[in-house]
C-alpha cells in the first residue's frame, strides 16, 4: 500500500473537503475519474461526496434515493465477503440493462460500468464506495477490485469518521468531538487523554480515563488490545485498529474504534495522534457480521469462518462444507479471535450473535 495515500485517506476522515482528491486517487489506480462516498441512513437519507467527474450523477441520486433502488449493496453485504465487486459480479448484463440507474443515470452520461463496496457500521447505516467508468477498457475486473481491497479497512474506518461528522469540517477538537455525536477522546501516542466529549464521560466505568489520563478498558482482552495498538505507533498508518468491547452489566457491545490523525487532521486536534470513537452495537438491526469484516481487517477465509460460526456451524462443518482441513480451519478461526480481541470461540461466536443479512427489497 501507498503510505501516503493512507495519510490522507485519514486526513479525510476529519478533513471533508480533502476527500474528492483521495477518491480521485482510488479511481486512477482502477482506470477511472468517477468516484463518490455515499452514506445512507435507516431512512434513505444521503450524503455524499464525489469527484468532480461523478459529482452531478452523486447528486442527482441522492435527490431521487426512493426511485433509485439500488440491490447490489445488499447484494455485496449479504455475499460474505467483504471487499470491493464489480457490477457483472452482483447482476448479470441483462438486469444491469433494465436497471432504472443505469438506464437514467448512468448510460446518459457515457458511463456503463461499475463497482464498489458497501460497508455497515454499527449505528444500521451503510457507507457505499461507488465507482463508475465508461465503455473503455471494459467491466472492471477482479483484480481491480482485490487492489482496492487492500485499502478498504482503511476506507472503512475514515469513511465512519467522516459519515458521523456529517461530512462537515471541524475547526477545533472540542467541536469535532461534538459533531461526530459519538463517544469519543483524542489521545496522545502512549494513551493519554487530551480531550473528550461528554458522551465519552458517561461510558465510565467500561471506558474511561484512569491514572494520568490514560484511557482504561475495564475488559481486560479489549484494554490489552488497546495498547498493543497504542504501542506500534511508530510503524505505519496500518496500525488502525477497531476493537469490540463485550456487553456488560446490560450494556450493549460496543467497538472502538482508533483511527490515527494525518496531515490537516491532526492540526485540528493538537497534540493527539489518535481519535479513539466508540460505536454501540445494536442486534438485529446492525448486521454485525458483515460489520466485522470491514473494521477487522478479516481476510476473505477468516471472513467465511466467522460467519459460519455466526450461523452456528462446528469447525468439522465448516471444515467439510468447504472441502479443507479442520486444521486450516483452526488456523484461520485463531487469525479471526486474534483480529477481535476475543480469547475463546464462545466468546467470539457471543461476539457474532445477533447478524443478519440485510433484507432484499428490490432486484
Amino acid at each position: 500500500m501507498d503510505n501516503e495515500l493512507l495519510d490522507r485517506i485519514y486526513e479525510a476522515a476529519a478533513v471533508p473537503e480533502t476527500w474528492p482528491d483521495v477518491l480521485a486517487e482510488l479511481a486512477g489506480m482502477v482506470h477511472s475519474r468517477h468516484m463518490g462516498l455515499m452514506s445512507l441512513d435507516i431512512d434513505r437519507r444521503v450524503s455524499f461526496v464525489a469527484t468532480e467527474a461523478y459529482r452531478q450523477v452523486g447528486a442527482d441520486y441522492a435527490a431521487n434515493t426512493e426511485r433509485y433502488d439500488n440491490p447490489r449493496p445488499r447484494r455485496a453485504l449479504g455475499s460474505g465477503h467483504a471487499g470491493f465487486f464489480s457490477d457483472l459480479e452482483l447482476s448479470s448484463q441483462a438486469e444491469l440493462d433494465r436497471d432504472i440507474i443505469y438506464r437514467e443515470l448512468l448510460y446518459p452520461n457515457g458511463l456503463r460500468h461499475t463497482a464498489g463496496t458497501a460497508i455497515a457500521v454499527p449505528t444500521s447505516d451503510i457507507l457505499v464506495f461507488d465507482i463508475a467508468r465508461a465503455g473503455a477498457p471494459g467491466p472492471f475486473t477482479r483484480e481491480e477490485m482485490e487492489t482496492l481491497d487492500t485499502y478498504r479497512p482503511h476506507l472503512a474506518r475514515a469513511a465512519l469518521l467522516a459519515h458521523r461528522l456529517g461530512l462537515r469540517a471541524a475547526t477545533g477538537a472540542t467541536e469535532a468531538l461534538q459533531l461526530v455525536g459519538l463517544p469519543g477522546a483524542a489521545l496522545t501516542a502512549s494513551g493519554r487523554v487530551v480531550v473528550a466529549n461528554r458522551l465519552f464521560e458517561e461510558l465510565g466505568p467500561r471506558v474511561s480515563a484512569g491514572a494520568f489520563d490514560h484511557v482504561q478498558i475495564a475488559n481486560r482482552a479489549a484494554h490489552e488490545a488497546l495498547k498493543q495498538a497504542l504501542a506500534t505507533t511508530t510503524g505505519p498508518v496500518h496500525t488502525a485498529r477497531s476493537i469490540p468491547i463485550p456487553a456488560a452489566g446490560g450494556e450493549p457491545a460496543l467497538i472502538a474504534h482508533l483511527v490515527p490523525l494525518r496531515r490537516a487532521a491532526h492540526d485540528i486536534f493538537a497534540q493527539a495522534e489518535f481519535l479513539l470513537v466508540l460505536t454501540a452495537v445494536v442486534a438485529p438491526e446492525a448486521p454485525l457480521t458483515e460489520m466485522l469484516h470491514g473494521l477487522f481487517d478479516l481476510t476473505p477465509a477468516e471472513a467465511r469462518v466467522a460467519r459460519a460460526l455466526a450461523s452456528g456451524l462446528s469447525v468439522e462443518e465448516i471444515a467439510l462444507r468447504h472441502a479443507i482441513s479442520r486444521e486450516t480451519v483452526r488456523t484461520q478461526l485463531k487469525g479471526v479471535m486474534a483480529k477481535t480481541a476475543t480469547t475463546r470461540q464462545s466468546e467470539l461466536v457471543r461476539l457474532l450473535a445477533g447478524a443478519r443479512p440485510l433484507p432484499e427489497t428490490g432486484s
